[in-house]
């Protein structure tokens, strides 16, 4: 009930601030619903919260094992028809598993998410593994070391299951590849369920993960927590750990969580930044003074779905409600053609030896790239920050929808040439993209449904003010 829109004289409008306060605490463990078709039972381990299972698994009240297993058993079920995971490391989870039950045994200081499941999005770098990055042209290439992110998960104690797909050098806001069919919406297996990172997005949609890490270079954690029902942080530049910082000169990517519960994304942003986990949360119990909230909904250019509009409109309405100040503010107009270079030079900074084995987008993509320079790139960044920056100059906080549209249909995009479908699939990153450029930190929460398939509210915050955020996100999460 807390992803419908409130009616016109909702009780939870007319309570106390401290009676607001009380129930917004309790909401940040409330369990976001997997999709009907996979929804499992309320006494289902897939039911349980991430770091739920980490208490359990911990008190010994359930084995890592039987954990592992459970989720194993969900996704040799399920995933044929979703897609979400392009490699399971079956056997290498149970040893993982047995190692995490084994060492509770043992006794003494216990890693928060010890035995815990999650996977990894198919760019991270993981010892003896092999790494796509969404792509033929990277079918052979293997790791010899974990990376950063991969080493941070471990040192939590996460169960690393597989890999979950994304799209190809996480170009696209959509996961269709060469590689394998498309991934799908949980929610409608007819639907798109957004990219890069949208295996990760249709795989806790599904609830065949309690929990995974995605990365964001222009919504790609945030589109798929959007249209899967799923909170989704791109966390403030520099604030967690870079898998990549050899093709990040930029700074435009960032790795981040995407979790059913506030509690479960907060704490494995904690995981990612290398904080104690629970710090975030502790940051975000403390009391929010009232702020300056703009509320935008037109985009930088098309159109925005009025049924996504409305949705927006009483999440700010809800803001209010809490006591902030809410104000419409037109919105920035930059047209794509000014992005695209500079995204296309990011992108061509990874290195691909086999550049024949591109699709062809991801060829144009990747080839158009090579022909520009630093400099361009850098030029393009300056003038779309400072435009960003002044535009949202005397506010703390911005929220927009996070996609323009709902979940387009798998495939819907196919037939354009590599120009037209960059153009075609803009709208999902309308309004994701901007945070990226300046560093914020930006949040996408569930705020309803339009045709069945979930809409998402994007809060973007100032530098630093990832916590502020996840307390924000418990009162649009009200019910």
């Amino acid at each position: 009930t807390h992803l419908i829109d409130p009616p016109p004289h909702d009780p939870y409008r007319r309570r106390s601030r401290l009676q607001r306060e009380a129930t917004v605490s309790e909401l940040s463990h409330q369990l976001l619903p997997a999709a009907p078709d996979f929804a499992p039972a309320a006494d289902d381990i897939s039911a349980l919260p991430a770091l739920e299972l980490a208490r359990r698994i911990a008190a010994g009240e359930l084995t890592s094992v039987a954990v592992v297993e459970h989720y194993l058993a969900r996704i040799a079920a399920h995933d044929p028809s979703l897609s979400a995971f392009v490699s399971l490391h079956a056997a290498s989870a149970r040893r993982q598993a047995r190692k995490a039950d084994a060492r509770r045994l043992k006794g003494g200081a216990l890693p928060p998410f010890l035995g815990v499941p999650t996977a990894l999005k198919d760019h991270l770098m993981v010892r003896g593994w092999r790494t796509r990055i969404g792509s033929r042209a990277f079918r052979w290439l293997w790791s010899p070391k974990d990376d950063a992110v991969v080493r941070q998960l471990r040192k939590a104690g996460f169960v690393l299951l597989g890999q979950t797909t994304m799209s190809e050098l996480g170009i696209l806001p959509i996961v269709e590849t060469e590689l394998l069919p498309p991934t799908r919406n949980a929610w409608n297996r007819e639907h798109t369920a957004g990219g890069s990172s949208g295996g990760a997005g249709s795989a806790l949609g599904a609830a065949l993960l309690p929990i995974a890490p995605g990365s964001d270079g222009a919504g790609s954690v945030r589109i798929p927590a959007a249209l899967n029902g799923l909170i989704g942080l791109k966390p403030t530049r520099g604030a967690a750990t870079d898998a990549s910082p050899a093709f990040n000169s930029f700074g435009l990517i960032s790795v981040g969580p995407l979790g059913r519960t506030v509690a479960d994304a907060a704490a494995l942003f904690d995981v990612l930044a290398n904080l104690p986990v629970g710090e975030t949360a502790r940051r975000a119990a403390e009391p929010v003074p009232p702020l300056r909230i703009a509320i935008m909904t037109e985009p930088p250019f098309g159109e925005c779905d009025p049924r996504v509009v409305a949705l927006i409109e009483a999440a700010a309405e809800r803001l209010r409600a809490a006591g902030h100040t809410v104000t419409p503010i037109p919105g920035v107009k930059v047209d794509l053609d000014e992005f695209t270079p500079l995204y296309q030079r990011v992108l061509a900074r990874i290195p691909v030896p086999l550049k024949g084995q591109l699709s062809p987008f991801a060829r144009w993509f990747w080839g158009e790239g090579k022909k520009r320079t630093d400099a361009d790139a850098r030029r393009r960044l300056d003038e779309m920050v400072k435009l960003a920056t002044d535009h949202q100059a005397g506010y703390d906080l911005l929220l927009t929808p996070t996609t323009s549209v709902v979940a387009p249909k798998v495939g819907a995009f196919a037939h354009l040439p590599p120009p037209e479908l960059f153009k075609a699939c803009g709208p999902l990153g309308h309004f994701t993209a901007t945070a990226n450029l300046t560093g914020q930190p930006a949040l996408s929460v569930p705020c309803g449904f339009v045709d069945g398939l979930p809409v998402g509210a994007q809060l973007v915050g100032q530098h630093g003010d990832d916590a502020r955020l996840f307390a924000l996100a418990r009162h649009l999460l009200a019910p």
